[in-house]
């Protein structure tokens, strides 16, 4: 793995931008996972103390088992169209919540957390592994939504992961019982800060 993490750091040219002359300053001193420890361990006896931001994508999912989206011809965006919720339901049952376990990064994560040292975890990922790996949900931007809860994408009516994951295991699409509304899917970021603005009010 440390070997992954090198060549990427290479491909990222990371030493240097371009149409520099002087390579900038290194980060880590070493680029391991002990390099990334013994850098969180300067910060933490600094005077400069700082709370750490992770920031993830489909990588730390893949090693899971599960597909990414974007891949030409395994992603799922391949697989999938918009304007039809059945193909996704489908797919939504395949990779449901409980058939895989959370990573190595996951748990790194769920570290941070427990240390004191995680400011907040942003994810592009709706697999909830996360929550699977015991981070708390408040520490968590779930930016494209998640399978946690759901919610009408016309009326905006919200519902529980039970609710989702009972009719998605009859392989119905779940519709809104709101009548002639429309199918329910994951919460996403928008929905949630509608939803802490309304609180506000």
């Amino acid at each position: 793995m440390e070997e992954k993490l090198r060549e990427l750091f290479r491909q990222l040219n990371l030493g240097r931008n371009e149409g520099e002359e002087t390579p900038r300053e290194k980060v880590l001193q070493e680029l391991s996972a002990k390099g990334v420890a013994r850098h969180i361990e300067q910060i933490q006896s600094s005077e400069n103390k700082r709370k750490i931001v992770v920031m993830a994508g489909a990588g730390i999912s893949t090693a899971a088992g599960i597909p990414d989206f974007r891949s030409p011809g395994t992603g799922l965006y391949d697989n999938l169209k918009k304007a039809n919720p059945k193909p996704f339901f489908h797919l939504a049952k395949e990779l449901y919540p409980g058939k895989f376990k959370p990573t190595i990064s996951h748990y790194f994560v769920r570290l941070l957390a427990e240390k004191g040292l995680l400011l907040r975890h942003y994810t592009q990922n709706i697999d909830t592994l996360e929550r699977r790996a015991g981070i708390d949900g408040e520490l968590l931007v779930e930016a494209h939504g998640s399978y946690h809860m759901g919610h009408c994408i016309d009326c905006g009516k919200e519902y529980s992961h039970q609710f989702v994951k009972d009719l998605v295991f009859a392989d119905k699409v779940p519709l809104c019982t709101v009548p002639k509304c429309g199918w329910v899917k994951r919460v996403t970021v928008e929905k949630e800060k509608e939803k802490e603005e309304e609180k506000e009010k």
